[in-house]
């Protein structure tokens, strides 16, 4: 069952490298920026680190802070943009995103580590849910700039 999750995790890895490089590298943002209009790979990035914790320690609970800001920004990504042009790749990605959350779900039910689990989404929550506030007004308040920088005019 890790072996499905270590697949997933590695695609989620490549998705978070190639956006991360579209908007640093290709699009030239500020850090900043990257982080709020960017805020899957963030979300990404809590997740692999738990995963890795979890490979090294064998356990679960630093993963699930990955669960909240990958379910939103992810997961519900897919309603917010286009599924077509250029809006596949991120949707892709969220797509990966939704698979990880997924094998996530199945593993902690064959694994029983609902406490992990638990505690894991308690702490997700109180972090990110201050973050996705956060991303939320920065991008209210930037909207220009998020809309040029995915190329949605």
């Amino acid at each position: 069952m890790k072996d499905i999750g270590i697949i997933f995790s590695i695609l989620l890895l490549l998705i978070t490298i190639q956006s991360t490089i579209y908007y640093l590298v290709i699009r030239r943002i500020k850090f900043i920026e990257w982080l709020f209009f960017n805020a899957c790979a963030p979300s990404n990035l809590a997740y692999l680190i738990g995963f890795v914790v979890l490979l090294i320690t064998n356990d679960l609970t630093i993963i699930y802070l990955g669960l909240l800001p990958m379910f939103f920004f992810g997961t519900l990504g897919m309603f917010v943009l286009p599924w077509k042009g250029m809006n596949i790749i991120p949707q892709v990605g969220h797509l990966i995103m939704t698979l990880n959350l997924g094998w996530l779900i199945i593993f902690t039910f064959k694994t029983n580590s609902f406490r992990e689990a638990a505690i894991g989404l308690l702490l997700s929550i109180f972090i990110f849910s201050i973050f996705i506030c956060m991303q939320q007004m920065y991008v209210k308040n930037h909207h220009e700039d998020f809309k040029q920088i995915l190329l949605m005019e």
